[in-house]
């Protein structure tokens, strides 16, 4: 589903560049579930960026359903990605103007919202579908973008630190939901966390080290 072959990635700072990946390959399956860790700053939400697109890359190639993004415009990855993809970043990206439950059907890609209603109940935020991003606290927030990222039924899910903002009782449940939600979806999860616990929780560990990945459990 997706493939990475010798992909380099810099960041220019200044007059000086910041290689992020040098030569990364990696194939993903079309679907399980991979956790992504590392150093802050070891490139974890780039990879994300790189995969979806959202980020540009020098070197390589990219193919997701075997289709190269390298040279895709804007217009086409913003297609690709409304197609395949789900996500969920540290910041919630929330329409200000939209309730939760709206903020979701945005998303979606049909008419009957009612499994939107499910996720909200499974994310224990079924009584806020109607409250706007300014009423919601942090964490509530950070649950109502996951609740978006997974309304369109998604084949590719991506978290960047999903349960960062979470006290434990939620974290723990929102973990337990996203991965049995993909597991019933059979999609593919990739999601970057600093928790070793929820990490050792996904199929496969990718750990991002030395301009690429450095372990694969």
């Amino acid at each position: 589903m997706i493939e990475l072959k010798k992909v380099s990635k810099k960041y220019k700072s200044g007059t000086t560049f910041h290689e992020v990946f040098k030569n990364l390959s990696y194939s993903f399956s079309d679907q399980g579930i991979y956790s992504v860790v590392g150093p802050s700053g070891s490139g974890k939400t780039t990879l994300l960026n790189l995969i979806s697109g959202l980020d540009s890359f020098e070197k390589g190639s990219i193919k997701i359903f075997n289709r190269e993004i390298y040279n895709l415009d804007q217009e086409k990855l913003a297609i690709l990605r409304k197609s395949f993809f789900g996500f969920a970043y540290q910041y919630h990206h929330l329409l200000e103007n939209l309730n939760v439950l709206d903020n979701c059907k945005v998303s979606s890609r049909v008419d009957d919202s009612s499994h939107i209603t499910e996720i909200l109940k499974n994310l224990r935020i079924e009584h806020l579908a109607n409250n706007f991003p300014s009423n919601l606290s942090g964490g509530e927030k950070q649950r109502a973008s996951i609740a978006r990222a997974l309304s369109s039924k998604p084949k590719i899910i991506l978290l960047d630190e999903p349960t960062g903002n979470l006290d434990y009782k939620n974290s723990e449940n929102v973990q337990d939901f996203i991965l049995n939600y993909a597991k019933k979806a059979r999609c593919l999860l990739i999601y970057v966390t600093h928790d070793n616990n929820f990490a050792k929780k996904a199929d496969k560990i990718l750990e991002i080290s030395d301009k690429g990945i450095e372990r694969d459990k």
